[in-house]
């Protein structure tokens, strides 16, 4: 394929790697490059997401806009009188348009790639200055994450806002989905409910299985439990205190160790730590932490998209105990390469199945990297994006 000049647009800083959105923009990046097409990134950072520059590719040309994209109240009560969701609207900024308008002016582009639906606003900006093909992609079905989030609200105020934000973000993403004829979504489920809905050249790009994670050496002495991630995202935060609400009760007396780590991790989590129940902030080294312990957990209800959490620990041999949500996109086998378990029952037996059957546990372990350096090697995922470019 002839190298292509393409401008990426993306809502967070793809380095650090510290969430599945930056991974999954980084790894966008870093197989572009590597079948030599020509990139540019515009991005936007925020207090919540700084970039780390240093650890940007040096073929990379790339440009940062410092923005607020934090929930304000006054912000969220004069969108009452707005049409468009409040989610999306945080993220459009006259400096991160100007910017982007004096890009296109500079450079002519073969292909724009929109990152997530959050730069989706600019899109009258780039059909204004640019001819190029438009590419979305997709990183899950943002209204359908924000549907079951007003759904599990309590408060009613709260709920009747979001149930507002969500008609309008609804319409909103899938007014974007039929405005761009190609779309580019990272699982197969999120890519057969957008061909439904609109006319566009819907492929499936996967995230891939990385070489570190492949090539991870197992530490672990004995058959305990964890979850790492990233507790300033609402799923979970709402799965890990389920877990530690309604599952750990029920384990206390069989001699399970629970490890639980993340950035932001709330307060009152913190607090929770006792006897087997071990609960600390964010980590070092993620992939240190991993090595140490066997199984992992991911009590995940809200979502869509692909978790990359999943795919990583599949790569680097791990048993995995989780819910179909958090699977989804991924060809599984219960039993074989996943376990899967969707109530407290269901995540007790299945955690004392592995404490009864560790080889068992190991052999989880091994079919799940193999499957993973085979259905999410970077070769098909290049092949898969070949196929949109």
């Amino acid at each position: 394929m002839d190298s292509k000049k393409i401008l990426i647009l993306s809502h967070k800083p793809p380095y650090p790697k510290v969430d599945g959105g930056s991974i999954a923009i980084s790894q966008m990046i870093e197989a572009l490059l590597k079948i030599g097409h020509r990139v540019s990134l515009l991005y936007m950072e925020t207090d919540k997401h700084p970039s780390l520059k240093e650890q940007f590719p040096k073929q990379l040309s790339h440009q940062s806009i410092f923005m607020d994209t934090r929930i304000g109240f006054l912000g969220a009560c004069k969108n009452l009188f707005s049409r468009k969701s409040y989610i999306l609207s945080r993220f459009h900024h006259k400096n991160f348009d100007k910017a982007l308008k004096s890009t296109l002016k500079k450079e002519s582009f073969d292909v724009v790639l929109f990152e997530s639906l959050f730069t989706s606003s600019y899109l009258p900006t780039i059909s204004k200055n640019s001819h190029a093909k438009l590419i979305y992609r997709s990183h899950n079905i943002e209204h359908q994450i924000w549907e079951n989030q007003s759904r599990l609200s309590s408060n009613p105020f709260v709920k009747l806002y979001l149930e507002l934000q969500v008609k309008r973000l609804k319409r909103q993403e899938i007014n974007f989905w039929k405005s761009v004829k190609n779309i580019a979504s990272i699982s197969i489920t999120d890519s057969q409910k957008i061909t439904a809905l609109s006319k566009a050249n819907v492929n499936t790009v996967h995230l891939h299985a990385q070489e570190k994670d492949l090539k991870l050496v197992d530490q672990s002495s004995k058959i305990d439990f964890f979850h790492l991630g990233a507790m300033d995202w609402k799923p979970n935060v709402q799965g890990i205190k389920w877990l530690v609400d309604e599952v750990w009760p029920m384990l206390k007396n069989n001699k399970a160790e629970i490890h639980l780590a993340g950035r932001k991790m709330p307060k009152e989590l913190l607090e929770r730590a006792e006897a087997g129940l071990f609960i600390q902030g964010e980590i070092e080294n993620a992939s240190q932490f991993t090595s140490q312990h066997k199984v992992l957990l991911v009590p995940l209800f809200i979502g869509s998209g692909m978790r990359v959490k999943i795919i990583e620990a599949m790569a680097q041999g791990k048993c995995i105990i989780c819910t179909k949500l958090a699977a989804q996109g991924i060809p599984f086998t219960h039993e074989e390469n996943i376990l899967i378990a969707e109530t407290k029952t269901e995540f007790v037996d299945a955690i004392n199945y592995c404490l009864q059957y560790p080889k068992k546990v190991e052999e989880i372990g091994k079919n799940a990297r193999i499957f993973a350096a085979d259905i999410f090697s970077q070769e098909r995922v290049i092949n898969q994006l070949n196929s949109l470019l």
